[in-house]
């Protein structure tokens, strides 16, 4: 049974899993308006910085969710493409 402490932290993660979920939405959002029209070897080499970007902000969101499950919290929805 998680303790009042624990319910806390597990309030608080549920809210930066929720906030970064919705900062990467956003981040996303911006990058397929600049992909739709942004062309060359600069593009490319931006979008593959953007996915390795994308791959690390995953790391966080899946620790995040650790840390949630760990405290007791629900257990998030799963991620949206």
């Amino acid at each position: 049974m998680p303790t009042e402490d624990m319910q806390r932290a597990a309030a608080c993660f549920a809210y930066a899993l929720e906030g970064a979920r919705s900062c990467l939405r956003d981040v996303n959002s911006e990058m397929a308006v600049a992909q739709a029209s942004w062309r060359g070897e600069a593009s490319v080499r931006f979008g593959q910085a953007m996915s390795d970007w994308e791959q690390e902000f995953d790391v966080i969101l899946s620790r995040l969710r650790e840390l949630l499950e760990a405290t007791g919290g629900p257990m998030p929805r799963p991620r949206l493409p």
